[in-house]
């Protein structure tokens, strides 16, 4: 009951305590750093790499961190459980993987080395979940956990078999993460630098989770390496290099929407910070928006004009055209109808040959003329 108490005291001050550079400051950090390589079938040789420059960038920004190379499932979760022991309710939790991972029935699975996996029904049983790994960070309460995965390269059983389907499934994360992975779900990895291009960016003094993930975005597009799937949870500012300050939650909230082309963001600033010293800036390019939106909405309309202009000449060609054909094919019909004037000649052997009456000299012969 009393830890109970202590935790809810606990929970309560931090819901209601804003995050400052100085809270920032001494807030506990600790990771779990895992590199796997030395698979039977298909091995990584990048993994363990990667997966060291990351303990050296963390431990250099005051993370604790538990690392391991090449672990088996037993020396996983043993190394697992310190991790979350570890996990404070004011701190912040950061898990690196770099190795395998493969989903069965649309739940993922990290592959650790020596598995013995045959077939896709041993993926459960000899690898390690995903949810697990979310919920056992959850149930620490700190303030945030972001989850790094290096994951979704091909053939992660070799030649034994491959799973019905490529790289990871949709992660379903609680609200209190941050995921970055390296490829979208579903596909497949053919990068072997997401690790190193997400130390160059997050390293940056001062860079914002939603800057590291937009820049991460756009430097993987520059170098043609799979777009990697971020999701981003809100309201929980965190910076792997601290500033020398934090920006006010109007700055910060204009940093993010500067940039955007969208006019949502900008009207939704205007309605939470009415009284910013962005407003006049925010409101600037609110309005250049709202031109463009007319001048598009014009141009439409005088297209639509022109195409109905257009149509309408059309039908009109079409109908005087087809009253022409009609008029000549009635002209050519009233020139072949023949004459009603119709001659009937009798067969000349059917006619009865009358003989002639001779006058009696009594007689007088009349001829009347009509």
């Amino acid at each position: 009951m009393l830890r109970f108490i202590i935790l809810t005291t606990l929970l309560t001050a931090t819901l209601w305590s804003a995050t400052t550079l100085k809270t920032m400051k001494k807030e506990h950090r600790v990771a779990m750093v895992i590199g796997n390589s030395d698979y039977d079938d298909h091995p990584l040789a990048h993994a363990t790499r990667q997966a060291r420059q990351m303990k050296k960038f963390l431990e250099e920004n005051g993370f604790y961190v538990y690392y391991g190379e090449n672990l088996d499932k037993r020396n996983f979760v043993r190394l697992l459980r310190k991790f979350n022991k570890r996990l404070h309710v004011n701190g912040i939790g950061v898990v690196y993987f770099s190795g395998h991972a493969v989903q069965t029935k649309g739940k993922n699975y990290l592959v650790t080395v020596d598995n013995g996996i045959l077939d896709e029904s041993m993926i459960v049983q000899k690898s390690i979940s995903l949810n697990f790994i979310y919920t056992t960070m959850d149930e620490s309460y700190d303030r945030l956990n972001i989850v790094i995965l290096d994951t979704g390269f091909k053939d992660p059983f070799g030649t034994i078999f491959s799973p019905q389907k490529d790289g990871l499934a949709p992660i379903k994360s609680p609200k209190a993460h941050v995921t970055f992975t390296s490829v979208q779900p579903n596909h497949i990895n053919t990068s072997d630098t997401f690790g190193q291009d997400f130390i160059t960016v997050a390293q940056k003094k001062g860079m914002e989770l939603t800057s590291v993930k937009n820049r991460l975005i756009q430097l993987r597009r520059q170098h043609h390496q799979p777009k990697p799937y971020i999701k981003i949870v809100k309201n929980q500012p965190f910076y792997f290099v601290l500033p020398d300050h934090i920006p006010a939650p109007d700055e910060l909230a204009y940093t993010k929407i500067k940039g955007s082309d969208s006019q949502e963001p900008f009207k939704r600033f205007l309605e939470r910070y009415p009284h910013s010293h962005y407003r006049s800036k925010v409101q600037t390019h609110l309005d250049k928006l709202l031109k463009i939106e007319k001048e598009k909405r014009a141009t439409i309309e005088e297209q639509r004009q022109r195409h109905f202009k257009a149509e309408a000449a059309e039908a009109t060609q079409k109908a005087k055209e087809q009253a022409a054909r009609k008029a000549a094919i009635l002209a050519k019909q009233k020139a072949q109808k023949p004459n009603e004037i119709q001659f009937i000649l009798s067969d000349p052997k059917k006619v009865k040959q009358a003989k002639p009456k001779h006058p009696k000299k009594s007689e007088r012969r009349q001829i009347i003329l009509e």
